[in-house]
This record gives structure tokens, C-alpha cells and sequence, in this order.
């Protein structure tokens, strides 16, 4: 199976738990509205980086997908990815006009493929490592021998995580387990499958009322920027400049705890993308190895 074939096929299981049968992701614009002339005819397709479920992340993104539809007078087809390294390998080869990648992986995309910021969520998170509230866990010590769930190697939150588990000398105490989400790390913790998690606090404030929410803090880590939405080299400048105007118009719902959907959106500073710099190094020679079998 190829690399769109299996994003399309996390699309096409996405939108059917959104939707019902229905495979379309993009509605129509708003009745006696008229289509952006810019593509009249065609969605315009975001490739969001899957650190949620499929159906989850969706649905926390549906606000902001209909704002654009509003904005751009044109239908927003909203999709993910298998995982972190299809997204960005597809990236790399330029096969996305518009995608969401962790802030490291946009600082790469920038930096050595021709990729342009259009914006990233005004907020910043923390990296949280979540152990059981009621488990053995109490230390970083206590995790020696167990195993600890992290989203794909190539995510910001498992790099801060690994990196973490260095500076507690634990990096060659535990096990790491690749997990597809969030949500199913916190379906892992409840069912004992591991002892830990990492990930980022604007992740969890996104997941569903039916994720089990039985963890405890075991550390925090720094702040780190949310994804970030890219252009890709192949996007047309009149439509860059459009697409980043309506985002930046798009208000969060106050009534709803801030996320990285539910966010103002805006521009990185210089200052704080060459920060990402050792992480986008790392990222990069993680894609020089081998990937994972599917």
C-alpha cells in the first residue's frame, strides 16, 4: 500500500466516524456563497499531524475548518496521516500544498525544503510525563524495567520525552512504546500496558470525554511551540497569502479550554524557530535511519 493510499485510507475511517458513511470530509460552501476564484472547483486539502485519533483530531478541528470555508469561499478537506513519518516523508517530496507539522519538523521543512510558515497557535505547551494516579510510579527511578508510551520517534513530544529520559539516566532503563495517540497512550495506562506516557498538556486538554483520566503528573517539560501550518513549494503565493490572512482571522471559543485548534493563530518569531534548531537536527537524522515496518 502506498504512502497517499494510507493516508487517504486514515482520512476516509476519520470521516466516517464524523460524518456516517459519508467518505467527504470538505462541506460545501455556505448557500449564495460563491467559491474562491482562486479554485473554484477543487477543496483545498490540510494534512493535520496525527497525535490524535483520527475522529478526535478531526473534531477539534472542524471549528477551524468551517472558519476557513467561510473566509476562503471554498470547501477545507481536512485529513491525517498513517503516522509522523509518512506525513513527513510526503512533505519532504513536496506531495502537500498546505500540512501541519511538530514545531521541530516545520523548522526542518523550512529550513531544507522549501516549505513557508503560515501560521502556528499563539499558545505554548508543556511536555507532561503521566504516570497512574494510583500506580507504583512515584519517581523517575520507579520506571526502571517498565515501559513508557510515546507517540512516533519523530514527534516534538517524544523528543523532549527521550531527552528527558537521558537527563534522568533512564534512557537505557526502560522500554519505549510507539503509540498511534494520545488517546490511545491514556487506554494503555489504564489498562496497565505501561507505566508512563509523555505528551503535551494542549493534547490532552483535546482529547474525548471517553479517554480514561486516571494519570498524575510525574514531571513537566519546558515549553514547546504547537504545530505549525505549512505551505509547501508548490502552493500559489496569492493563495499563501490568502489562506494565512484567514487564519489569523480565526477567533477560539472562549467557553472551551485553549488547545492548539482552539487557539489564535500567528507567526513564530525568528528567534524562537532557531531555538527549534537541535531539534529539527535530531529530526533529521532520525529520517536518514530506516523507518519502522508497517
Amino acid at each position: 500500500m502506498t504512502p497517499r493510499s494510507l493516508l487517504h485510507r486514515r482520512q476516509l475511517l476519520a470521516c466516517a466516524a464524523l460524518f456516517g458513511a459519508s467518505p467527504l470530509c470538505a462541506q460545501p460552501a455556505p448557500s449564495g456563497q460563491p467559491l474562491s476564484p482562486l479554485s473554484p472547483l477543487s477543496p483545498l486539502p490540510i494534512v493535520l499531524a496525527p497525535f490524535l485519533s483520527p475522529a478526535a483530531l478531526l473534531a477539534v478541528y472542524r471549528p477551524l475548518r468551517e472558519h476557513l470555508e467561510r473566509e476562503l469561499r471554498r470547501p477545507v478537506q481536512m485529513l491525517t496521516a498513517k503516522d509522523f513519518r509518512t506525513m513527513t516523508e510526503e512533505t519532504r517530496r513536496g506531495e502537500h500544498d498546505v500540512v501541519q507539522l511538530p514545531a521541530h519538523l516545520a523548522r526542518l521543512a523550512m529550513l531544507d525544503w522549501g516549505c513557508e510558515m503560515l501560521a502556528g497557535p499563539a499558545l505554548t505547551g508543556t511536555v507532561v510525563v503521566g504516570v497512574k494516579a494510583d500506580g507504583p510510579v512515584r519517581s523517575a527511578a520507579d520506571l526502571r524495567g517498565r515501559r513508557v508510551g510515546m507517540l512516533d520517534a519523530l514527534s516534538l513530544t517524544a523528543t523532549v520525552g527521550r531527552r528527558w529520559l537521558e537527563l534522568q539516566g533512564m534512557a537505557s532503563e526502560v522500554q519505549v512504546l510507539h503509540m498511534t495517540s494520545v488517546n490511545s497512550a491514556l487506554f494503555a495506562l489504564d489498562r496497565d500496558e505501561i507505566a508512563a506516557f509523555v505528551a503535551a498538556d494542549t493534547q490532552l486538554a483535546a482529547l474525548p470525554p471517553s479517554t480514561p483520566r486516571g494519570e498524575r503528573v510525574l514531571a513537566r517539560i519546558g515549553d514547546i511551540p504547537g504545530p505549525i501550518l505549512l505551505a509547501g513549494p508548490a502552493l500559489p503565493a496569492a493563495e499563501r497569502t490568502q489562506l494565512r490572512a484567514a487564519l489569523m482571522s480565526f477567533a477560539p471559543d472562549p467557553t472551551k479550554v485553549p488547545t492548539a485548534a482552539n487557539s489564535t493563530q500567528g507567526l513564530l518569531s525568528e528567534a524562537r524557530l532557531k531555538a527549534l534548531d537541535p531539534y529539527a537536527a535530531i529530526a533529521r537524522q532520525a529520517l536518514a535511519a530506516p523507518g519502522p515496518r508497517a
